[in-house]
């Protein structure tokens, strides 16, 4: 500064000391804060750019409705979240068909975790991060331990053996006290022989009220050009026994039925006067659907499915019909919840190119969506480089229509309507997905849910479950890639018949 200059800011100063003061203090305040945003602006550059930090890297998977910020400054919000069935999102969706293209590697991760320990007979609470250390390094994790290696509960956790796997998923679930008049839990199975065009379903059935049962439905084999015969249904009513239900594994006794699971596959048995059943389901691996249950609308519902694609071998036996089969498509599903007055739109298909199952439920004609439950959609599987199966996406159904409606089975004394063709829609940017399936057989019953006394009455008009088997064929796009592939496939409806 030049003389004059430091002359005038001195007499400036001495002329208003006070007022200098005030101008003097706010310029130093207003360059600390620029100070301060500059450095947290630099901080969260280096924390974009942490893949440790939650937010950081190039993606970073929440539960839906939880906001990274809250992660960061440790709100209440975030306390005890975990993802569930993250094993299947990390090596089914993530390493799957549809997205192992795009990402190098991912990485599971528990961040900050409270945890307590008891230290010389005291108790201090601690903070505990993990991960799986090869998936860490691939991802590149900045806090993977060096030189770490996988144990065996990491491996079980990428991979769980099959065994483990099914009883974690399928095993049953214990009833409420109010919920015990209406709750209903099965394991269902359903076959088809493609050399004979036999097919089948096998439910093993215990309802809240320490009733249970077993319910056959079996389709002999048809001749060449000729149609199916008629169906032979076979009904075993069971007691519950205190140690005949698991809620810890998928192996279950009802009555004459026992399910085990056994080297990976499913052993399913049956040895009573009117049926007797001795079958091994053996899964495609990596076709499964972890469990969820949804509530709304007074509705408990729950849905597992162990087995998307699969096969069966061994024998049925019925008073009627005789079945040997080998390696016939399978499937095998789990339901658990209250089920008064509630219907669904359902099937399921697989082939050589991949799976699909599809659902949406309803309670007293409204969709569950309403009420916080499941919305219609469609899941879609292929197989990976591995030979394993994984998760191509969840697409929401956009249309599902019932085609080419003709005379269909006799219930209850009055004949009903059934469908030629099941066709469905869905997709979302990106995807787009068509089913269409030709209808061959239906077979039509009174829901167990329905109005007492209706199977013998020639009115009211009655509700009428309506089983579907067929043929389906995949077609659709998925972010660029075309899929397309048939075969096998079982829907379910509901229809209204007359008097």
């Amino acid at each position: 500064m030049t003389p004059t200059a430091w002359l005038l800011a001195w007499r400036s100063l001495s002329d208003r000391p006070w007022r200098s003061a005030v101008l003097l203090l706010g310029y130093g305040v207003g360059v600390a804060v620029m100070i301060a945003l500059l450095s947290i602006g630099e901080a969260l550059l280096a924390q974009a750019q942490d893949r440790d930090l939650v937010a950081g890297g190039d993606l970073v998977l929440l539960p839906e409705g939880v906001d990274p910020a809250v992660l960061k400054v440790n709100g209440v919000t975030g306390l005890f979240l975990t993802i569930p069935h993250a094993s299947f999102l990390v090596e089914r969706v993530l390493g799957g068909p549809r997205f192992s293209p795009e990402i190098t590697a991912a990485a599971p991760e528990i961040h900050d975790r409270v945890v307590y320990l008891r230290v010389a007979g005291q108790i201090v609470p601690a903070d505990a991060s993990a991960g799986i250390p090869s998936l860490d390094r691939a991802a590149h994790v900045t806090q993977a331990v060096p030189d770490d290696t996988d144990q065996a509960a990491d491996r079980a956790w990428r991979a769980p053996a099959p065994d483990a796997l099914f009883d974690r998923i399928d095993h049953f679930h214990h009833a409420t006290s109010l919920d015990r008049a209406t709750w209903a839990e099965w394991d269902y199975f359903n076959y088809i022989d493609p050399a004979t065009g036999a097919y089948g379903y096998i439910t093993v059935l215990a309802g809240g009220e320490g009733k249970g049962g077993i319910l056959l439905r079996v389709v002999g084999a048809r001749g060449r050009g000729q149609p199916a015969p008629a169906p032979e249904d076979v009904v075993i009513p069971a007691e519950l026994s205190p140690d005949g239900i698991s809620a810890q594994a998928a192996a279950q006794r009802i009555g004459p039925a026992q399910i085990h699971v056994e080297a990976g596959r499913y052993h399913v048995t049956i040895d009573d006067p009117r049926a007797h059943v001795n079958v091994w389901l053996t899964p495609a691996p990596g076709f499964y659907l972890p469990p969820a249950e949804s509530a709304g609308g007074g509705v408990v519902s729950g849905y597992v499915v162990p087995v998307v694609r699969g096969w069966v071998d061994g024998e049925i036996r019925t008073p009627r019909t005789t079945l040997r089969l080998v390696r016939a498509p399978a499937y095998h599903d789990h339901n658990w919840g209250t089920w008064r007055g509630v219907t669904w739109e359902w099937g399921e298909a697989s082939g050589a190119g991949g799976a699909l199952l599809y659902g949406s439920l309803h309670v007293a004609g409204d969709t569950l969506t309403a009420t916080g439950g499941r919305p219609p959609a469609l899941f879609l599987w292929a197989p990976t480089g591995s030979g394993q199966g994984g998760l191509v996406g969840v697409f929401p159904i956009t249309s599902l229509a019932y085609l080419g409606w003709h005379p269909g089975p006799v219930v209850a004394g009055r004949r009903t309507r059934a469908p030629g063709e099941v066709l469905i829609a869905a997709g979302e940017e990106g995807a787009a997905v068509t089913v269409r399936i030709r209808v061959r057989d239906a077979l039509g019953s009174v829901p167990v849910s329905g109005p007492p006394g209706t199977a013998g009455r020639a009115a009211p008009p009655i509700r009428v479950f309506l089983q579907l088997r067929g043929r389906a064929e995949v077609r659709g796009t998925v972010d660029g890639r075309t899929i397309e592939w048939g075969g096998p496939a079982a829907a379910e409806t509901f229809v209204m018949a007359g008097k």
